[in-house]
């Protein structure tokens, strides 16, 4: 094997064909998960990248991606930043990214800076209340995905859960554990994510003939879990809680441990998002997992499609969760005492 590895050698880690590898690295999302997986981590071990020179001298591209992201901090945000840059990277990319910290005006400033850079495309999360400026800052002439705080309407190719089913299967889960007055603990309505997952929320508890109960608990860990200790304490608290969010989740968890709340034994609590944090609490915590994954993979192939010009068959992307069942549900009988774990 020579010093610098070929897509020639990483096919032969991988155990594929070279065609295969092609593919991999094009973005092109026809080769199976675990072929895919192989050749990714072949070019790991191999530490294989493209020669970004000679193909920025073909394309006339700076081979460079940017990512705007609300927040670094948010473990949702982080772990997908992770996924697309390992994805960039194995095709030749390098990524920048950069936080808007739920600024809109911040938002524009950075992305005029990442349109300075001259990058190939964008990927974008909206900052709260910035997808009305998003247009004129992103501009119709440069590639872009919009990630998980899609729009109604959006012009851009765009990657999310399927937000109102995932909260509907969420709560379908909880009145199914005898529960009848749910809380569903949300960050802010003028999120679309956001207000997709009270309507799932809503049609659930509807069907249900249960309450429906949203409240709004703010942007931060330290807001979550001042608004959720105060709901901790009401005489006519929910028996069950979902939180709409993992910082949500975390405010949830500062709350419950600030009030002594016995987690599932005087409530529920299931979370929107999942992380091996909440394996490691006691009792784990129940969660609809979002699938990073595939998110992070349909991103990569509409940045790319993009980028080559090549046609767009599906344009917005909407991924499953799964229901993730631990020890923190349980079902629900009159006086407050678990019935057992589900």
């Amino acid at each position: 094997m020579s010093d610098k590895p070929t897509m020639n050698d990483v096919a032969s880690t991988a155990g594929v064909a070279l065609g295969t590898v092609s593919k991999v690295l094009n973005g092109d999302t026809s080769v199976k998960p675990k072929l895919r997986d192989r050749v990714l981590d072949a070019c790991e071990r191999l530490n294989y990248q493209r020669n970004r020179i000679a193909a920025s001298l073909r394309s006339r591209q700076t081979q460079t991606i940017g990512i705007i992201i609300p927040d670094i901090l948010n473990t949702f945000y982080a772990a997908l930043v992770e996924k697309l840059e390992n994805l960039a990277s194995a095709a030749g990319y390098t990524v920048i990214i950069v936080t808007t910290g739920e600024d809109s005006r911040r938002a524009t400033e950075r992305i005029d800076i990442l349109r300075q850079r001259q990058v190939d495309g964008m990927i974008v999360i909206p900052s709260l209340n910035g997808s009305d400026t998003l247009n004129a800052a992103v501009g119709p002439d440069m590639p872009c995905v919009i990630v998980d705080r899609i729009a109604a309407q959006d012009p851009y190719p765009s990657v999310a859960t399927d937000n109102v089913d995932a909260a509907y299967q969420g709560t379908r889960y909880l009145l199914s554990l005898g529960h009848k007055h749910i809380a569903l603990a949300v960050n802010s309505p003028n999120l679309w994510n956001t207000r997709e997952r009270i309507i799932g929320f809503e049609q659930a508890t509807r069907e249900g003939n249960a309450g429906a109960d949203v409240r709004i608990v703010g942007m931060t860990v330290e807001e979550a879990r001042i608004s959720l200790g105060n709901l901790f304490r009401e005489a006519d608290r929910p028996t069950a809680l979902f939180t709409a969010n993992n910082l949500v989740t975390l405010g949830a968890v500062h709350a419950q441990h600030d009030c002594g709340l016995d987690i599932p034994g005087e409530m529920s609590l299931l979370a929107f998002d999942d992380f091996e944090w909440l394996r490691l609490l006691r009792p784990a915590v129940s969660a609809m997992q979002q699938p990073i994954d595939q998110i992070a993979v349909e991103a990569w192939r509409l940045m790319f499609q993009q980028i080559s010009k090549r046609p767009i068959s599906v344009r917005h992307v909407r991924a499953g969760a799964q229901l993730m069942i631990r020890q923190s549900t349980a079902a629900y009988v009159a006086g407050g005492k678990k019935l057992g774990l589900m």
